[in-house]
């Protein structure tokens, strides 16, 4: 699927290399390792009583460094209007496909690609991810790197894909650095709620990069409106993160050199000099404790390929956690290898574990496709409830993945009779990768 315009093709010379794999034990590594996933907090998860006080003033854990300030100055806060009838009420719908939008932000144009998925599944309310390329990379990259927007429509979703000004995020809140993108992806969401039908409590993000601090940024600046976000290789959480209500789960890798698990790095040149990159587990630890989990951790080393830190005692259910990828770099797992970027897991597809965590259900025998649940609150086999309020989710029995699984299998979903009725598209092979990495990675 391609999913961009060209005029937002993002530069970059280098070429993908195939990754070589072995036919034999990368289905059967790709399956063990999505099926532990599947189970993770049915070990570890560990729902406390809620706190009747607010979050710790004291954000680091005990003994951590204090995130480093950015040199950038932040904007004001920007007010978000409500969110407008739905089109659930009003009856508006948008069609099936992708076509690319713009969205008048801020006195400026502001441009988007959304997904549509079949007719069928639209019959009811449908769950919606936003999901956010990294610095200098296109929307067509982004979705030819992770196939978010493939996969995702197949499973029940609808996927927007915002595009920064110059292909960049302004999530440090500067002028410098570009236009308030906080009030882009709150009006972003406002304009597909009142367009068509959205369930308001199953609106996700993801990002990737530079992608997934704007969407830190916006958990922190816009709580109520993500119930869930998958981050890959994200760095940086705002300073100021009082109140947060979205559940979160972060994938990095140990060997990453452009966001150092461990923080530091390389200086980032303007208009983002003086942004370093933060410890991973440190900034997790913040966020769990402005979402006002007891601080308590539990740590996994579950196979080879990663360890999983788990922010136990979190109030109403919700949850942060951590797969922290050994040896791997600044990449999605389960994507073509990029080496310019590190390493590559094969161990399973970060797309489909995103998903997953959202709510949807594979069907036995498919580690992501199949007949299954796309956004369903009461069916999430990965952590957490995924309504903003927090309400506890139903406990489900997730499904069993089949040994001859691909590590980035297609999804191909039929949603259950609560996302209108059954859609049975032919699982696409993977499309060919057209883009190139971003040519500003290396500047994290």
């Amino acid at each position: 699927m391609s999913f961009g315009s060209p005029a937002s093709r993002r530069r970059g010379s280098l070429r993908h290399r195939a990754r070589t794999t072995n036919t034999v034990w990368l289905p059967i590594t790709a399956a063990v390792g999505v099926l532990l996933l599947l189970l993770w907090y049915a070990i570890s998860r560990d729902s406390g009583p809620e706190h009747a006080s607010g979050p710790s003033s004291a954000f680091g854990p005990a003994g951590g460094r204090e995130p480093r300030a950015a040199a950038v100055s932040a904007s004001p806060t920007p007010t978000v209007p409500p969110l407008p009838p739905s089109g659930c009420i009003t009856g508006k719908t948008l069609p099936s496909g992708v076509s690319t939008r713009t969205l008048r932000v801020g006195g400026a144009d502001r441009t988007y690609v959304l997904a549509v998925p079949a007719a069928g599944s639209q019959a009811r309310a449908l769950p919606l991810i936003l999901t956010f390329h990294d610095l200098g990379q296109s929307t067509d990259d982004l979705e030819a790197y992770t196939r978010l927007a493939d996969q995702g429509t197949r499973a029940g979703f609808a996927v927007a894909a915002p595009i920064g000004a110059q292909d960049r995020w302004n999530f440090p809140r500067s002028t410098a650095v570009g236009p308030d993108d906080v009030l882009f992806e709150g009006m972003l969401v406002n304009e597909l709620t009142g367009r068509m039908c959205l369930d308001a409590k199953r609106i996700f993000a993801v990002g990737y990069g530079d992608g997934a601090n704007m969407v830190l940024t916006a958990a922190c600046a816009l709580p109520g409106r993500f119930a869930a976000a998958v981050t890959v290789g994200s760095s940086v959480l705002p300073a100021s993160c009082a109140a947060p209500t979205t559940n979160l789960l972060e994938i990095h890798g140990t060997a990453d050199q452009v966001a150092p698990l461990e923080g530091g790095g390389a200086p980032r040149p303007a208009p983002f000099a003086g942004v370093a990159a933060q410890s991973t587990p440190d900034w997790l630890a913040r966020y769990a404790s402005a979402l006002r989990c007891s601080g308590a951790t539990q740590v996994s080393r579950d196979t080879a390929a990663w360890q999983r830190t788990v922010w136990t005692g979190c109030p109403s259910g919700r949850d942060v956690g951590l797969l922290a990828m050994q040896g791997t770099g600044h990449t999605w797992p389960g994507a073509q290898a990029r080496p310019v970027l590190g390493p590559t897991s094969d161990a399973f597809s970060a797309t489909v574990v995103a998903l997953t965590y959202f709510g949807y259900t594979p069907a036995s025998g498919d580690v992501g496709g199949g007949t299954g649940s796309p956004g369903s609150a009461g069916a999430s086999p990965l952590p957490g409830p995924l309504a903003p309020s927090g309400s506890p989710a139903a406990s489900a029995s997730p499904a069993a993945p089949s040994s001859t699984a691909n590590a980035s299998p297609s999804v191909s979903a039929s949603p259950s009779a609560g996302t209108g009725g059954p859609v049975s598209p032919t699982p696409s092979t993977s499309p060919s990768v057209t883009g190139t990495p971003s040519s500003a990675a290396a500047d994290g």
